[in-house]
């Protein structure tokens, strides 16, 4: 046994050592043993002995896990934030010893998180609830240090391949989790939104709710979103294989995914995964001749498998019947949408209604500019102001990002997000383009998704999958630009060696 092989076994031995600590200490046995089962198999999918690389995947893996994994006592630290502080030290390190890693980062995405973070730092000046902002500043932190960590760890090719075959292994198997508690009637036991209001649900609805997927999301809107801003890396992961299998593979998996939306009832899920999907078709469409006629069969099967998740995904739901309850479900989106719409993100509480997130726009429309706050309310108060204007009932989440940011930021924040956003959006579609790089489309695909699907969660600021869209964005600009240069796919790797 090398020393190499040693130190990667310690590292694993001490990632097991927490996640078995805290699934024991939360009696998460079952989480737990995903997790650890998990790890091994992304180990094996980087085959790497360095630790670096290690880590990465974990980090990678505990995203993914998402509120799963918590410290007992502190809901609010999850395993994911003891992996990131570790391995953004390891990073920053690596970036710092090996200039050309820093040299290769994308400049124009660093300079905005620079001035972003500026801002936010002035704004607490102005912030209704400051301790909220500064909240709400560890946050963002934590968002660009997860981006950056990216980056520095995608700096070619080889890499950012090791970083799709991740990110297939683990979007394919949050979709896999969510089919089989459909199946099963049985969510997995981690922290539910319903659980602060269970005690005032009726129990058919309590069944319901339960029936649908969730994974290791904390609500179904947090896992509508994800499917749909990285569903589209599957898509095109059809496109990038020519092994047979893959591309049944992931027709398949693509298929699911779309059902599960279906069956969580979102309406800006539902809207985003179609958004990511138009994106496919109008590639397939435009590169038919370079694509062959005969890859033109698995747009054509996910039309048809889309088609029928519509319209029949109810017959896979298992919901636990009640006595004396008849809840019956329709065979159509829109029927299911006004049969359950009771039963969506904490409208059991009026929270998440339309009536209400129309008072949050305008509440925040009015606040920026009828009463000429246009530096905005400060970093994280959009909460703050919804709540002191009182007309939401217990509704203080925007549902909205463009609404967060215009709340937060004001008009300088809405010009700089727009900027940032446009930047990734053309600059990998140029680059797709002029690259042919496929994936490039896919991060496409998934930004044009993640318009809608911002509308979804109470605040998609902290969804990791939203991180990881930004961040696999980003590493595609960065090495697909300049996938030609000397730094390229045939460099050395020793910058990532810990020995």
């Amino acid at each position: 046994m090398t020393r190499e092989d040693r130190i990667r076994y310690i590292v694993l031995a001490i990632v097991f050592a927490i996640a078995g600590f805290l699934g024991i200490a939360n009696g998460s046995y079952l989480v737990t043993a995903l997790y650890i089962i998990t790890v091994l198999v992304v180990t094996f999918i980087i085959k790497d002995k360095d630790v670096y690389n290690i880590l990465y995947a974990v980090l990678l893996v505990s995203a993914f896990y998402d509120y799963a994994l918590y410290v007992p006592g502190i809901q609010s630290i999850y395993m994911f934030h003891i992996v990131l502080g570790v391995f953004t030290l390891m990073s920053l390190y690596k970036a710092i010893k090996d200039r050309n890693v820093l040299m290769n980062l994308d400049k124009k995405v660093l300079v905005i998180y620079v001035i972003w973070f500026i801002y936010m730092c002035f704004s607490i000046t102005w912030a209704l609830n400051k301790s909220l902002a500064i909240k709400y500043i560890a946050i963002y932190v934590m968002m660009f240090a997860f981006i950056v960590d990216m980056m520095i760890y995608n700096v070619n090719r080889e890499r950012i391949e090791k970083t799709i075959k991740l990110l297939l292994f683990l979007i394919s198997m949050i979709i896999i989790i969510g089919l089989g508690e459909v199946l099963l009637g049985q969510q997995l036991p981690i922290r539910h939104y319903i659980d602060g209001f269970i005690e005032s649900l009726p129990q058919w609805a309590i069944n319901t709710i339960q029936a649908r997927p969730i994974a290791f999301s904390y609500n179904t809107n947090n896992l509508t979103a994800t499917l749909a801003i990285l569903g589209p890396i599957c898509l095109f992961a059809i496109y990038k294989f020519e092994n047979i299998v893959a591309k049944i593979w992931f027709t398949v998996v693509s298929c699911i995914s779309f059902s599960l939306v279906v069956m969580t009832t979102s309406r800006t899920g539902y809207f985003a995964f179609l958004f990511g999907f138009a994106i496919f078709i109008i590639y397939s469409i435009f590169n038919v001749k370079n694509l062959g006629i005969k890859q033109m069969i698995y747009p054509i099967l996910l039309v048809c498998g889309f088609a029928l998740a519509y319209n029949y995904s109810y017959l896979l739901m298992n919901i636990e019947p009640v006595e004396g309850e008849n809840q019956q479900l329709t065979t159509s989106l829109s029927g299911k949408l006004s049969s359950l719409e009771g039963l969506t993100e904490g409208e059991n509480t009026g929270e998440g209604s339309t009536l209400h997130r129309m008072e949050i726009i305008k509440n925040v429309f009015n606040g920026v500019i009828t009463e000429k706050q246009y530096q905005g309310y400060g970093v994280g108060n959009v909460e703050q102001l919804i709540k002191d204007k009182g007309n939401t009932g217990s509704v203080y989440s925007p549902h909205c990002y463009p609404i967060e940011i215009l709340g937060d930021f004001g008009l300088p924040g809405i010009a700089l997000y727009g900027a940032y956003y446009l930047y990734l959006l053309i600059g990998n579609l140029v680059i797709g383009i002029k690259k042919k790089s496929i994936m490039c489309f896919g991060a496409v695909a998934g930004l044009i998704a993640f318009a809608p699907a911002g509308f979804g969660p109470s605040s998609i600021t902290y969804v990791f999958s939203y991180w990881i869209l930004i961040g696999f964005a980003v590493s595609c600009i960065q090495v697909y630009k300049n996938e030609n240069n000397k730094y390229g796919k045939s460099s050395s790797s020793k910058e990532y060696r810990m020995m």
